[in-house]
Protein backbone atom coordinates (compact mmCIF):
# COMPACT_ATOMS: atom_id res chain seq x y z
CA UNK A 1 0.00 0.00 0.00
CA UNK A 2 1.18 3.25 -0.78
CA UNK A 3 0.20 6.38 1.24
CA UNK A 4 -0.53 10.55 0.60
CA UNK A 5 -0.21 13.63 2.32
CA UNK A 6 -3.80 14.60 2.99
CA UNK A 7 -3.77 18.82 2.48
CA UNK A 8 -2.16 20.52 5.45
CA UNK A 9 -3.92 18.05 8.24
CA UNK A 10 -0.29 16.37 7.55
CA UNK A 11 -2.31 12.59 7.67
CA UNK A 12 -0.82 9.76 5.87
CA UNK A 13 -3.70 8.16 4.52
CA UNK A 14 -3.71 4.95 2.29
CA UNK A 15 -4.27 6.12 -1.43
CA UNK A 16 -6.77 3.46 -2.08
CA UNK A 17 -9.21 3.83 1.40
CA UNK A 18 -12.58 2.00 3.02
CA UNK A 19 -15.82 3.08 1.78
CA UNK A 20 -18.08 1.83 4.17
CA UNK A 21 -21.42 3.26 2.93
CA UNK A 22 -22.89 -0.11 1.81
CA UNK A 23 -24.45 -3.27 3.34
CA UNK A 24 -21.96 -6.44 4.55
CA UNK A 25 -22.42 -9.74 5.73
CA UNK A 26 -22.67 -9.12 9.71
CA UNK A 27 -20.81 -12.26 10.84
CA UNK A 28 -18.31 -11.47 7.86
CA UNK A 29 -17.95 -8.20 8.14
CA UNK A 30 -15.10 -8.20 11.02
CA UNK A 31 -12.68 -10.28 9.35
CA UNK A 32 -12.90 -8.09 6.44
CA UNK A 33 -12.10 -5.41 8.40
CA UNK A 34 -9.25 -7.25 9.75
CA UNK A 35 -8.00 -8.04 5.96
CA UNK A 36 -8.56 -4.73 4.70
CA UNK A 37 -6.12 -3.58 7.53
CA UNK A 38 -3.79 -5.74 7.16
CA UNK A 39 -3.49 -4.95 3.27
CA UNK A 40 -2.32 -1.55 4.68
CA UNK A 41 -5.60 0.86 4.85
CA UNK A 42 -5.67 3.45 7.43
CA UNK A 43 -8.74 5.47 6.70
CA UNK A 44 -12.04 4.30 6.64
CA UNK A 45 -15.73 6.68 5.50
CA UNK A 46 -18.91 5.84 7.12
CA UNK A 47 -21.50 8.68 7.84
CA UNK A 48 -24.70 8.58 10.55
CA UNK A 49 -27.15 8.10 7.43
CA UNK A 50 -24.95 4.82 6.44
CA UNK A 51 -27.39 2.03 8.34
CA UNK A 52 -25.32 0.33 11.23
CA UNK A 53 -21.92 1.04 9.59
CA UNK A 54 -20.80 2.97 12.60
CA UNK A 55 -21.64 0.44 15.25
CA UNK A 56 -20.48 -2.58 12.81
CA UNK A 57 -16.95 -0.45 12.20
CA UNK A 58 -16.89 0.10 16.47
CA UNK A 59 -17.05 -3.26 17.17
CA UNK A 60 -14.72 -4.52 14.14
CA UNK A 61 -12.11 -1.93 14.89
CA UNK A 62 -11.53 -2.46 18.90
CA UNK A 63 -7.76 -2.09 19.33
CA UNK A 64 -7.53 -0.58 16.35
CA UNK A 65 -7.46 2.71 17.44
CA UNK A 66 -4.54 3.87 14.71
CA UNK A 67 -6.78 3.22 11.83
CA UNK A 68 -8.22 6.63 10.70
CA UNK A 69 -11.76 6.99 10.94
CA UNK A 70 -13.99 9.74 8.65
CA UNK A 71 -17.77 10.41 9.26
CA UNK A 72 -20.55 12.55 8.83
CA UNK A 73 -23.78 15.07 9.45
CA UNK A 74 -26.26 15.43 7.10
CA UNK A 75 -27.67 19.04 7.13
CA UNK A 76 -30.57 18.10 5.28
CA UNK A 77 -33.71 15.76 5.02
CA UNK A 78 -32.84 13.01 2.72
CA UNK A 79 -30.03 12.05 0.37
CA UNK A 80 -32.13 13.64 -2.96
CA UNK A 81 -30.86 16.78 -4.36
CA UNK A 82 -33.87 18.23 -4.43
CA UNK A 83 -34.04 17.80 -0.04
CA UNK A 84 -34.91 20.02 2.59
CA UNK A 85 -31.90 22.08 4.53
CA UNK A 86 -32.70 21.08 7.94
CA UNK A 87 -29.40 22.06 9.76
CA UNK A 88 -28.82 23.10 13.19
CA UNK A 89 -25.84 23.44 15.11
CA UNK A 90 -27.67 21.11 17.97
CA UNK A 91 -28.39 18.35 15.26
CA UNK A 92 -24.69 18.59 13.97
CA UNK A 93 -23.41 18.27 17.62
CA UNK A 94 -25.61 15.64 18.55
CA UNK A 95 -24.52 13.80 15.35
CA UNK A 96 -21.09 14.16 16.11
CA UNK A 97 -21.25 12.62 19.81
CA UNK A 98 -23.55 9.83 18.75
CA UNK A 99 -21.20 9.07 16.35
CA UNK A 100 -18.27 9.48 19.13
CA UNK A 101 -20.76 6.62 20.66
CA UNK A 102 -21.23 4.40 18.32
CA UNK A 103 -17.48 4.07 16.64
CA UNK A 104 -16.13 3.72 20.31
CA UNK A 105 -13.90 6.18 19.60
CA UNK A 106 -12.82 9.09 21.77
CA UNK A 107 -12.41 11.80 18.86
CA UNK A 108 -13.01 11.58 15.30
CA UNK A 109 -10.04 11.93 12.99
CA UNK A 110 -12.05 13.99 9.94
CA UNK A 111 -15.76 15.60 10.56
CA UNK A 112 -17.97 16.71 7.27
CA UNK A 113 -21.01 18.24 6.91
CA UNK A 114 -22.49 15.91 4.48
CA UNK A 115 -23.61 16.33 0.51
CA UNK A 116 -23.90 19.94 0.10
CA UNK A 117 -25.76 20.10 -3.20
CA UNK A 118 -25.96 24.21 -3.59
CA UNK A 119 -24.38 27.58 -2.90
CA UNK A 120 -27.14 29.04 -0.91
CA UNK A 121 -27.19 26.16 1.56
CA UNK A 122 -23.43 26.04 1.97
CA UNK A 123 -24.52 29.84 2.70
CA UNK A 124 -26.69 28.91 5.32
CA UNK A 125 -24.27 25.68 6.97
CA UNK A 126 -21.40 28.72 7.57
CA UNK A 127 -23.56 31.41 8.79
CA UNK A 128 -26.60 29.46 10.84
CA UNK A 129 -24.17 27.86 13.38
CA UNK A 130 -23.28 24.94 11.98
CA UNK A 131 -19.37 25.69 10.65
CA UNK A 132 -18.94 27.51 14.16
CA UNK A 133 -20.18 24.42 15.85
CA UNK A 134 -17.52 22.33 13.94
CA UNK A 135 -15.07 24.67 15.07
CA UNK A 136 -15.64 24.50 18.75
CA UNK A 137 -15.74 20.60 18.42
CA UNK A 138 -12.35 20.87 16.75
CA UNK A 139 -11.56 23.02 19.43
CA UNK A 140 -12.97 20.69 22.11
CA UNK A 141 -10.59 17.49 20.70
CA UNK A 142 -13.92 15.51 19.57
CA UNK A 143 -12.73 16.19 16.09
CA UNK A 144 -9.46 16.49 14.59
CA UNK A 145 -10.28 17.94 10.86
CA UNK A 146 -13.38 19.11 9.31
CA UNK A 147 -14.42 19.70 6.09
CA UNK A 148 -17.55 19.03 3.69
CA UNK A 149 -18.59 16.54 0.83
CA UNK A 150 -20.57 17.42 -1.98
CA UNK A 151 -23.70 15.75 -3.79
CA UNK A 152 -22.41 15.35 -7.39
CA UNK A 153 -26.06 13.91 -8.50
CA UNK A 154 -27.44 17.86 -7.86
CA UNK A 155 -23.66 19.75 -8.48
CA UNK A 156 -21.63 18.21 -11.12
CA UNK A 157 -19.79 20.90 -11.79
CA UNK A 158 -18.35 21.23 -8.19
CA UNK A 159 -20.17 24.82 -7.41
CA UNK A 160 -19.98 24.47 -4.02
CA UNK A 161 -16.30 23.28 -3.60
CA UNK A 162 -15.18 25.87 -5.82
CA UNK A 163 -17.06 28.35 -3.61
CA UNK A 164 -15.58 26.62 -0.38
CA UNK A 165 -11.96 25.59 -0.74
CA UNK A 166 -10.72 29.15 -1.14
CA UNK A 167 -12.35 30.56 2.45
CA UNK A 168 -9.87 28.37 4.16
CA UNK A 169 -12.84 27.21 6.45
CA UNK A 170 -12.27 23.52 5.55
CA UNK A 171 -9.41 21.20 6.02
CA UNK A 172 -10.80 18.62 3.59
CA UNK A 173 -13.48 18.15 1.16
CA UNK A 174 -14.79 14.85 -0.49
CA UNK A 175 -15.64 14.74 -4.06
CA UNK A 176 -16.87 12.83 -6.75
CA UNK A 177 -14.38 12.01 -9.11
CA UNK A 178 -14.70 9.12 -11.98
CA UNK A 179 -13.63 8.79 -15.43
CA UNK A 180 -17.75 9.73 -16.02
CA UNK A 181 -17.80 12.71 -14.20
CA UNK A 182 -14.04 14.16 -14.69
CA UNK A 183 -15.04 17.89 -14.05
CA UNK A 184 -13.43 18.22 -10.91
CA UNK A 185 -9.85 17.00 -11.82
CA UNK A 186 -9.27 21.28 -13.36
CA UNK A 187 -12.18 22.87 -11.10
CA UNK A 188 -11.40 21.87 -7.52
CA UNK A 189 -8.18 19.96 -7.64
CA UNK A 190 -6.29 22.90 -8.30
CA UNK A 191 -7.86 25.09 -6.01
CA UNK A 192 -7.60 22.50 -3.59
CA UNK A 193 -3.50 22.31 -4.14
CA UNK A 194 -3.59 26.46 -4.21
CA UNK A 195 -5.02 26.28 -0.43
CA UNK A 196 -3.22 22.93 0.67
CA UNK A 197 -7.19 21.25 1.46
CA UNK A 198 -6.78 17.51 1.67
CA UNK A 199 -8.78 15.31 -1.04
CA UNK A 200 -10.51 12.38 -0.65
CA UNK A 201 -12.74 10.68 -3.23
CA UNK A 202 -16.30 9.11 -3.87
CA UNK A 203 -17.44 7.32 -6.00
CA UNK A 204 -14.81 6.30 -8.12
CA UNK A 205 -17.12 3.52 -9.44
CA UNK A 206 -20.00 6.62 -10.37
CA UNK A 207 -22.66 5.35 -8.38
CA UNK A 208 -22.22 2.07 -8.86
CA UNK A 209 -25.32 -1.12 -8.74
CA UNK A 210 -25.79 -4.02 -10.24
CA UNK A 211 -26.71 -2.88 -13.23
CA UNK A 212 -25.38 0.51 -14.02
CA UNK A 213 -22.00 2.08 -13.29
CA UNK A 214 -18.06 0.90 -13.01
CA UNK A 215 -18.60 -1.95 -11.59
CA UNK A 216 -18.31 -4.82 -15.01
CA UNK A 217 -18.46 -3.93 -18.82
CA UNK A 218 -22.24 -4.49 -19.13
CA UNK A 219 -22.53 -2.29 -16.27
CA UNK A 220 -20.48 0.63 -17.71
CA UNK A 221 -22.16 0.54 -21.20
CA UNK A 222 -26.04 0.37 -19.14
CA UNK A 223 -24.15 3.88 -17.30
CA UNK A 224 -22.74 5.65 -21.03
CA UNK A 225 -26.15 4.21 -22.61
CA UNK A 226 -27.97 6.30 -19.62
CA UNK A 227 -25.84 9.43 -20.72
CA UNK A 228 -26.64 9.05 -24.00
CA UNK A 229 -30.37 9.02 -23.28
CA UNK A 230 -30.30 12.09 -20.89
CA UNK A 231 -28.55 14.18 -23.46
CA UNK A 232 -25.01 14.46 -22.20
CA UNK A 233 -23.47 12.18 -24.89
CA UNK A 234 -24.59 11.88 -28.48
CA UNK A 235 -26.35 8.94 -29.79
CA UNK A 236 -23.89 7.83 -32.02
CA UNK A 237 -21.05 5.75 -32.39
CA UNK A 238 -18.41 5.38 -31.22
CA UNK A 239 -21.16 5.77 -27.75
CA UNK A 240 -23.32 3.73 -29.19
CA UNK A 241 -20.87 0.72 -29.57
CA UNK A 242 -20.31 -2.15 -27.95
CA UNK A 243 -16.58 -2.05 -28.06
CA UNK A 244 -16.57 1.67 -26.73
CA UNK A 245 -14.05 0.82 -23.80
CA UNK A 246 -12.32 -2.20 -25.31
CA UNK A 247 -8.83 0.56 -25.12
CA UNK A 248 -8.87 -0.06 -21.16
CA UNK A 249 -7.84 -3.49 -21.74
CA UNK A 250 -5.98 -5.71 -20.11
CA UNK A 251 -7.63 -3.68 -17.08
CA UNK A 252 -11.04 -4.52 -16.07
CA UNK A 253 -13.37 -1.74 -15.92
CA UNK A 254 -13.35 -1.42 -11.94
CA UNK A 255 -9.42 -1.39 -12.16
CA UNK A 256 -9.50 1.23 -14.92
CA UNK A 257 -11.97 2.99 -13.14
CA UNK A 258 -9.60 2.47 -9.58
CA UNK A 259 -6.63 3.87 -11.45
CA UNK A 260 -7.97 6.77 -13.58
CA UNK A 261 -8.29 8.22 -9.79
CA UNK A 262 -5.45 7.75 -8.55
CA UNK A 263 -3.24 9.02 -11.68
CA UNK A 264 -4.70 12.52 -10.01
CA UNK A 265 -3.11 14.67 -6.72
CA UNK A 266 -5.23 13.11 -4.53
CA UNK A 267 -4.97 12.00 -1.12
CA UNK A 268 -7.15 9.22 -0.88
CA UNK A 269 -9.83 7.11 -3.10
CA UNK A 270 -12.72 5.44 -0.51
CA UNK A 271 -14.02 2.14 -2.47
CA UNK A 272 -16.88 0.07 -1.20
CA UNK A 273 -15.35 -3.87 -0.75
CA UNK A 274 -17.67 -5.87 0.14
CA UNK A 275 -15.78 -9.43 0.19
CA UNK A 276 -12.51 -10.40 -0.08
CA UNK A 277 -12.19 -11.38 -3.64
CA UNK A 278 -13.15 -7.40 -4.23
CA UNK A 279 -10.35 -6.47 -1.94
CA UNK A 280 -7.71 -8.06 -4.03
CA UNK A 281 -9.29 -6.94 -6.87
CA UNK A 282 -8.98 -3.40 -5.87
CA UNK A 283 -5.36 -3.64 -4.74
CA UNK A 284 -4.25 -4.41 -8.11
CA UNK A 285 -4.93 -0.99 -8.89
CA UNK A 286 -2.09 0.18 -6.54
CA UNK A 287 0.41 0.45 -9.35
CA UNK A 288 1.68 3.81 -10.45
CA UNK A 289 1.85 5.36 -12.73
CA UNK A 290 -1.94 3.57 -12.48
CA UNK A 291 -3.18 4.50 -16.51
CA UNK A 292 -1.19 5.68 -19.28
CA UNK A 293 -1.27 8.94 -20.83
CA UNK A 294 -3.00 7.67 -23.80
CA UNK A 295 -5.55 5.81 -22.07
CA UNK A 296 -6.25 9.14 -20.04
CA UNK A 297 -6.10 11.25 -22.76
CA UNK A 298 -9.11 8.83 -24.79
CA UNK A 299 -11.04 9.06 -21.55
CA UNK A 300 -10.80 13.11 -21.43
CA UNK A 301 -11.96 12.83 -25.31
CA UNK A 302 -14.68 10.58 -24.51
CA UNK A 303 -16.13 11.67 -21.85
CA UNK A 304 -14.44 14.90 -20.59
CA UNK A 305 -17.30 16.68 -21.22
CA UNK A 306 -20.12 15.25 -19.03
CA UNK A 307 -21.14 17.95 -16.57
CA UNK A 308 -23.40 15.46 -14.62
CA UNK A 309 -24.07 12.54 -12.60
CA UNK A 310 -26.09 9.69 -14.11
CA UNK A 311 -27.08 7.23 -11.58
Amino acid sequence: MLYRRLGRTELQVSELSFGAARGYDRDEFPALVEAIIGAGINLIDTATGYGDSELALGRALAGHDDILIETKYCPYDSYRPEATYVGTPEALVASAEESLRRLGREHLDIFLGHGMRSVETLERFMNDGCYEAMVRLREQGKVRFIGISELSEADGTHQVLQRAVPTGAFDVVMLTLNFLLQTAAESVLPLCRQHDVGVVVMMPLNQPSKVSGLVSLPAALECIRRHVAAGNLPAEPPYTETDVLDFLQPYSIPEAGLRYVLSHDVGACFVGMSCLSRLEENLKAVDPPYLDRERKARLQSLFGGIQRQVL
